[in-house]
């Protein structure tokens, strides 16, 4: 017997309605063009150190209806390791990068797949879920190399220098969660 998945979620929630999480979101037709990829900072999507699923569920569903990712697509998430867990759980198909401890160890995973996975040669389309300033240098130089880039940030939340160095803006609503 073949169900849907609304289906499955409608017959789960009669037995186990706290147990029961959101179906991920539908991704957006194959592109036609070009190719994408979407580095999130889950910490600063979530505008916290210490990510709870629900946090980082909303971000990521903020995430999708702000930037519309398509079929295709690819999702890489740095985390710290006490956030990774909560990062997956978010974004299950993404690929999530070897968590790193201490000051900025997730924005450090993030910039060594920038600069070492050939990423300018590989998309055209290059997306960032941070506002961090801390990643104008690395937008700059996947810019320089000819990929279009966008940063993603909470409303309020984009440092100056990364609004220069991307070539369009978007802002997200998310929710904190304590």
């Amino acid at each position: 017997m073949v169900t849907n998945s609304a289906t499955l979620v409608q017959n789960l929630s009669h037995t186990a309605p706290g147990r029961v999480l959101t179906i991920a979101p539908q991704l957006a037709p194959a592109r036609d063009v070009g190719r994408v990829v979407h580095f999130i900072d889950i910490e600063n999507l979530c505008g916290t150190g210490d990510v709870r699923i629900n946090a980082a569920r909303n971000a990521m569903l903020k995430y999708h209806e702000a930037v519309d990712i398509a079929a295709g697509d690819h999702v890489i998430i740095g985390a710290s390791h006490h956030n990774a867990v909560a990062a997956w759980n978010a974004w299950p198909s993404a690929r999530l990068l070897t968590p790193r401890s201490g000051p900025d160890g997730a924005d450090r995973s993030l910039r060594e797949a920038m600069h070492t996975e050939r990423i300018a040669e590989r998309f055209t389309d290059i997306y960032l879920g941070s506002g961090d300033g801390g990643f104008a240098e690395d937008l700059a130089y996947l810019a320089d190399a000819g990929s279009t880039t966008n940063a993603v940030a909470r409303t309020g939340h984009m440092s100056g220098r990364l609004r220069l160095a991307a070539h369009h803006v978007i802002t997200i609503t998310t929710t904190t969660y304590v």
